[in-house]
């Protein structure tokens, strides 16, 4: 009988070992979850940042293009007044018949520079 209790102080050590083992192959595991959640968080950090990022940038787009349209929309506007204004003498003047009386008076005009030619 003297075989079995060195047998069982055979088996002891091995399966000691095979328990500290599969503590190794655990603790790693957990450590391994831990740091993909942990990636997994910094991703979706810097995925709402660059959301944030774009969503600014389109803000800052639409708002130049907006001020863009209104000055455009202001120039237009003036420059119509002007071209309407500028119609409006020109239908206020009297009506030459004769156009080579017509062209003189222009020719006169500019040459002297008090009027549109």
């Amino acid at each position: 009988m003297s075989d079995s209790p060195d047998k069982r102080d055979d088996r002891a050590p091995a399966s000691s070992s095979v328990a500290a083992a599969m503590n190794r192959v655990l603790t790693a595991e957990r450590e391994a979850l831990a740091e993909l959640e942990a990636c997994r968080s910094e991703a979706d950090r810097t995925l709402e940042a660059a959301r944030r990022e774009a969503r600014a940038i389109l803000e800052r787009a639409e708002r130049i293009a907006r001020d863009i349209h209104s000055r455009t929309e202001r120039l237009a506007s003036a420059r119509a007044r002007r071209l309407a204004e500028a119609a409006a003498q020109e239908d206020a003047r009297p009506a030459t018949e004769d156009p080579l009386a017509a062209a003189l008076e222009r020719l006169a005009a500019r040459m002297t520079g008090s009027g549109r030619a």
